[in-house]
């Protein structure tokens, strides 16, 4: 039995989304009808993705789609008067992901429902592993990265650098600046990341790409998309079982 992957916001970086966007009007329409015959689990987001509530996709027609209102009439209000509002749900094992600056209170079946325009794009995730898992500073994972290849002047102790998130294809890296320089498009092996209660990875990174993230107070950091080069299957397994007990305890606080 699979097991369920939790419906949590998928967020990436750059253009990182576009391999998994679909544009045809009649293929998101056709996907979006398939999620509401087999009437599939569906989370709606709201106030900036902080909150949620469950619902279902009732029906699709050619210009959008009918969901089910929430318990809470409070909820409801909040979710009317959301400047952008974004809906998870699954589709064949995969992770279907739209948003939407607009949603409006209607009626299906003569009961109350909330409707959506079709989007022009949406996010599906053919590939269930590539789930990216947002690492909380009460819990953080280093990426411990070697000496020889880390600067032509080893410092006196390998470099720890800050992971964001993390999947089974890949690390989000926050580089400080007494970190190393990381080259886009460059390989470091042998690096190491100690999960707590599985085990240690020891992998082969390679920088796809280096981005600029301004937080709210006003601070730039260097970030780093890196990808997992030839994970072996044990490695593989111990990253797996830690983002499966990750998920379970991130479902279990909400």
């Amino acid at each position: 039995m699979s097991k369920e992957i939790p419906l949590t916001i998928e967020k990436f970086y750059n253009d990182e989304e576009d391999k998994f966007l679909l544009f045809s009007k009649k293929e998101i329409q056709l996907t979006l009808h398939a999620i509401a015959q087999k009437k599939s689990r569906a989370i709606l987001y709201f106030d900036g993705g902080k909150q949620f509530i469950m619902t279902t996709l009732l029906d699709v027609d050619h210009d959008g789609m009918w969901l089910d209102v929430g318990p809470n009439e409070s909820d409801n209000s909040q979710i009317l008067r959301s400047a952008e509002i974004t809906l998870v749900s699954m589709y064949h094992h995969a992770k279907v992901q739209l948003a939407s600056p607009q949603i409006f209170l209607a009626t299906y079946a003569g009961q109350a429902a909330f409707y959506l325009p079709l989007p022009e794009k949406m996010l599906r995730l053919q590939r269930r592993e590539y789930f990216r898992l947002p690492i909380s500073p009460d819990a953080p994972l280093k990426c411990i990265v070697p000496l020889d290849a880390a600067k032509p002047v080893k410092p006196a102790k390998p470099d720890e650098v800050t992971i964001m998130d993390i999947s089974v294809g890949g690390i989000a890296l926050i580089c400080k600046e007494h970190n190393i320089t990381l080259e886009e498009g460059r390989t470091y092996p042998d690096c190491r990341i100690d999960l707590p209660g599985i085990g240690t990875l020891v992998v082969t990174i390679q920088v796809k790409n280096l981005y600029n993230m301004t937080a709210k107070n006003g601070v730039i950091s260097k970030h780093a998309g890196c990808e997992f080069i030839q994970l072996n299957g044990q490695m593989s397994m111990l990253l797996q079982r830690y983002i499966a007990q990750m998920q379970r305890q991130l479902v279990a606080s909400r």
